[in-house]
C-alpha cells in the first residue's frame, strides 16, 4: 500500500492507493473471489470495510455524484457502481472507492466544511476542464477553494506520456502542457494540467500534493500504457478516501 505522505497526516482523513503486491481490484481482469479478496486485505490495512466503500465506474465524464450511507458497499462486491467520474460525500465513515491504471486519482477535502472527494482524471475529463467542474461544485456545497486539500496520487507523468501527433495538440488550451521532443513525439502533462486547473479555480497551490509515482515506469503499479507495450498481464490498482 502507498499513502501520499503529506495526506497522511492530515487529521480526520484516512487515504491508500494499492499497489500490484496488493494484486488486481478489477472483475474484468480476474477472478471474482480472488479480486474480492484483494480488496478486502487492501482495506484491511486501512481499518476499513468493504461494506463502507462506494465504489464508482468510470464514465469518461464529467458527472459527479454526492453519496451518503444509502449507497455503502456498491460495487465493492458486484458489478452495480455508481457510473460518475467523481464522487462526494460529507459523511464520516464513507470511504469512496475508484479503480485506475495510468488515470489520475485525484482526492480533493475540505477540513473546516467536512467533505471530501475522490476524482478520476483522464486525458478526456482533462480536457473537459473536468476538476474546476469539482471544485465548484464544492463550493456550491459551502466550500471555500482556498480551504481545499488536494493529493494527486500514482499516475503517469509527462515523461512517459508521449505519442506521435496527439489529438491534444489540436486544442489550443493543451499547448503549454505539451512538449515536442526531437524524434516528433509529443510528452503530454496531463499533472501539470490538472494542477493549473486546481489554481485558476482558487485551490492553493501550497495545498496541492502530487505523487512522484509514475506508473508506467513503475512496477510497483499496474500501468494500461506499459502494458500496451510489454503484453504483462493488465489489472488495476485501487485509491481510497474517506472521512474518520
Amino acid at each position: 500500500m502507498y499513502q501520499l505522505p503529506k495526506l497522511q497526516k492530515v487529521k480526520n482523513l484516512t487515504h491508500g492507493f494499492s499497489t500490484r503486491q496488493d494484486g488486481n481490484v478489477s472483475f474484468r481482469f480476474g477472478k471474482e473471489d480472488e479480486v474480492l479478496k484483494n480488496r478486502e486485505n487492501f482495506l484491511k490495512q486501512l481499518s476499513i470495510s468493504p461494506k463502507n466503500c462506494v465504489k464508482m465506474t468510470l464514465e469518461h465524464s464529467t458527472d459527479i455524484e454526492v453519496v451518503d450511507k444509502n449507497h455503502l458497499g456498491r460495487g465493492m462486491f458486484k458489478e452495480d457502481s455508481i457510473g460518475a467520474d467523481a464522487l462526494i460525500t460529507k459523511e464520516k465513515g464513507i470511504f469512496l472507492f475508484v479503480m485506475v491504471a495510468d488515470c489520475l486519482p485525484i482526492i480533493l477535502y475540505d477540513p473546516p466544511g467536512e467533505k471530501v472527494a475522490l476524482v478520476h482524471a483522464g486525458w478526456q475529463g482533462t480536457d473537459k476542464k473536468f476538476l474546476e467542474k469539482v471544485v465548484q461544485r464544492f463550493s456550491d456545497l459551502g466550500s471555500n477553494p482556498a480551504d481545499i486539500i488536494v493529493g494527486i496520487g500514482p499516475g503517469i507523468h509527462k515523461e512517459s506520456y508521449i505519442h506521435k501527433d496527439p489529438e491534444q495538440k489540436q486544442k489550443k488550451d493543451w499547448e503549454p502542457f505539451l512538449k515536442d521532443l526531437d524524434d516528433g513525439q509529443t510528452e503530454i502533462d496531463i499533472v501539470g494540467y490538472n494542477i493549473q486547473q486546481l489554481v485558476d479555480s482558487g485551490v492553493l497551490k501550497r495545498n496541492i500534493e502530487v505523487s512522484s509515482i509514475d506508473t508506467a515506469k513503475s512496477k510497483d503499479f499496474f500501468s494500461h500504457y506499459r502494458v500496451m507495450r510489454t503484453g504483462e498481464p493488465e489489472g488495476r490498482f485501487a485509491a481510497v478516501v474517506g472521512m474518520i
